[in-house]
């Protein structure tokens, strides 16, 4: 499912909520956004504000419950996650035929064991009502996922996990990830596409292939490796324009190897 951006135009006194004439569409896979607040994604996309003109919209039929919108801010309707999911299918009318095993099956995927379904949501840590709040969006099945500072206060071994269950939605089950941060170092592995705003308007647009481009870091933070790669290729020591760490540390494993 896309999430289509055309001719928007939103003034703000926020440098994250101005929009002037943008026209994109996020399509699916993993897409890091930055330069603009994923929130505002979520309300002009449900029409909780008003554009002064250009629309935003899915590129077909959708549900509520197809799009997710998860950020440090997490509140449920009911005490724990059992009544939540139970609350949600009855006020969505969905007709699963095997509550329990759908259930069962969406709390592994956020790496939840079975004690959670009943504990109280007053007595979970902010980390755990984020596992929670995955939970509620797997059992949906939703097919837009909106990222918004979601990794913040969550410890490495979280974001990891977290890294592999957005991999592995948008791999296996071609969702929609939209990820919004300030920081693409912890995603560069699993991004498909980068989206860069500044002052209101879309200012860079590629794939990850163009993740050394230069123009990018105009923008934000240059990533430890491509920082790194560009130090050893300074010094003739000349590397594939690596993403991911471990495949780094395997091809200077060879290098080492063959010298």
């Amino acid at each position: 499912m896309e999430l289509i951006f055309n001719e928007v135009n939103y003034k703000s006194n926020s440098q994250e909520c101005l929009l002037n004439n943008i026209t994109y569409t996020f399509k699916n896979g993993v897409t890091f956004v930055n330069g603009l607040s994923g929130l505002l994604i979520k309300k002009l996309l449900f029409q909780e504000l008003k554009l002064k003109s250009g629309y935003v919209c899915l590129d077909s039929d959708g549900k509520v419950y197809d799009v997710s919108y998860l950020s440090n801010n997490v509140s449920f309707e009911k005490n724990n996650l059992k009544e939540e999911i139970l609350y949600l299918t009855k006020l969505y009318n969905l007709k699963y035929k095997d509550v329990d095993k759908r259930l069962k099956d969406s709390l592994l995927m956020a790496n939840l064991n079975y004690k959670y379904l009943e504990m109280n949501f007053a007595d979970m840590s902010l980390n755990e009502l984020k596992k929670c709040f995955l939970v509620v969006s797997l059992y949906l099945n939703t097919k837009i996922f909106i990222f918004d500072y979601f990794e913040k206060q969550m410890s490495s071994k979280d974001i990891e996990y977290l890294k592999k269950l957005v991999y592995k939605l948008s791999s296996m089950y071609n969702k929609n990830i939209i990820i919004c941060s300030n920081n693409i170092d912890l995603f560069l592995n699993i991004i498909k596409n980068i989206v860069i705003f500044k002052d209101g308007n879309l200012v860079f647009n590629k794939s990850i292939k163009e993740v050394y481009d230069d123009e990018l870091y105009k923008y934000i933070d240059e990533p430890k490796i491509i920082n790194f790669i560009k130090y050893l290729d300074s010094k003739n020591h000349k590397f594939d324009h690596y993403i991911d760490i471990k495949e780094l540390l395997k091809a200077i494993y060879r290098d080492v190897e063959n010298k």
